[in-house]
């Protein structure tokens, strides 16, 4: 994993964060990672980024004067953090997640962007943020959906069939019992509003063919975990943490195999899902990852 960033580190950033064509995952995670815990935050709080990637999430926290560490194991990507922080006081260091050297329990809140899914399980992580955090403190991880596998339509869907199936169904049915009137109400009115930007996107692909959406020479070839909400569970819990937010993340209107047909307005659909439904439960049945918060007791 850490040769596959240090190689791509450039070409990854580029990619996360390029809202054209794509919907703007890379933006949309820290922007609901910040929100999960801001409430736990004040001017000169102390936030880790465990897996920093880029560092925009740090970029981000110390824009709202927070204190920021960003911690990843590929030199290359601590470089493209430095680039991007520009004078920003940020402090970053080259470690695994789980060997930063961070003294215990001083910090407001750690957080784990995309880090997880390349972890072979979840203690290490939930250990990490725990002997981070002081008392009350949050942590913020990002998942990729499992849930969403249902309704994908695609290899991950036949997958499900053989045997996990019934179970991701049941815990599904249980979120999507649990959604308003009032948050379906709302995915109206979003739709609405980006009515004149849906329209724009629809010409734009008509009159410029979109570049290749994925490269897959760069794709990371082995592979990822998945989680459920429920998965997380044990983890957090033998860890001291209670749940605090569960925000999805990159919704999928429409099946995946779609969005190469008009990937602007495809996306820029999944820009309007986005802020409709993210803390809805009904979230969860479309989006391809989730933001998950927790509190250290």
């Amino acid at each position: 994993m850490r040769d596959y960033f240090d190689r791509h580190a450039h070409e990854w950033v580029e990619a996360a964060y390029d809202a054209d064509v794509r919907f703007p995952v890379g933006s949309e995670r820290v922007r609901l990672a910040v929100e999960g815990v801001a409430p736990t935050m004040q001017e000169g709080s102390r936030l880790v980024d465990l897996g920093c990637g880029g560092g925009q999430l740090c970029i981000h926290a110390a824009n709202l004067d927070w204190g920021a560490i960003g911690v990843d194991s590929a030199p290359a990507m601590i470089e493209e953090s430095k680039a991007n922080a520009g004078d920003l006081e940020i402090e970053w260091r080259v470690a695994a997640y789980d060997e930063s050297g961070l003294p215990a329990g001083e910090f407001d809140a750690v957080t784990a962007m995309g880090l997880i899914e390349y972890l072979p399980d979840d203690d290490g992580l939930f250990a990490e943020a725990a002997r981070l955090l002081r008392p009350g403190g949050r942590f913020a991880v990002s998942c990729r959906n499992r849930l969403y596998n249902l309704l994908s339509a695609n290899d991950y869907t036949a997958q499900e069939l053989d045997d996990e199936a019934p179970r991701l169904l049941e815990e599904l049915r249980e979120l999507l019992a649990r959604t308003s009137p009032d948050e379906l109400r709302g995915l109206a009115e979003a739709l609405a509003a980006s009515s004149e930007e849906l329209m724009r996107a629809a010409a734009a692909d008509r009159e410029v063919p979109p570049k290749e959406l994925h490269d897959h020479r760069r794709a990371f070839q082995r592979g990822r975990r998945q989680h459920t909400p429920r998965d997380l569970a044990p983890a957090a819990e033998r860890h001291g943490f209670r749940d605090a937010e569960l925000l999805a993340l990159h919704p999928h209107p429409l099946p995946p195999a779609l969005e190469p047909l008009a990937p602007r307005t495809y996306n820029r659909l999944a820009d309007a899902w986005q802020r409709a439904l993210e803390r809805s439960p009904a979230g969860l049945a479309f989006s391809t990852a989730f933001v998950a918060v927790f509190e250290r007791a």
